[in-house]
């Protein structure tokens, strides 16, 4: 009998924001073992949640600085294009 998938993730580190000091309070991307991302950034309100189209009762959002997102992408497409886009322009 197939063993039902386990409904936990198991995520892994992936990267930060650059100029974060440290490990605290930093935004964060995480792999998971489904294929999937996690992401860890700051809290924004209702206000900003009232803003979003379809935004589903068990799903959440949080703010990236785009500093993360350019290291994200950057990490991201070194890994599976094997292509190195540099640092990106501030």
């Amino acid at each position: 009998m197939e063993k039902p998938p386990s409904k936990d993730l198991i995520v892994t580190f992936y990267c930060k924001d650059p100029h974060s000091q440290g490990a605290v309070e930093c935004e964060s991307f995480y792999r998971t073992d489904r294929g999937s991302w996690i992401v860890q950034a700051k809290k924004r309100g209702p206000g900003v949640g009232a803003q979003l189209i379809g935004l589903a009762e068990d799903e959440t959002f949080g703010e990236l600085s785009e500093r993360t997102v350019n290291a994200f992408v950057q990490k991201y497409v070194r890994e599976h294009y094997g292509i190195d886009l540099g640092d990106a322009p501030n």
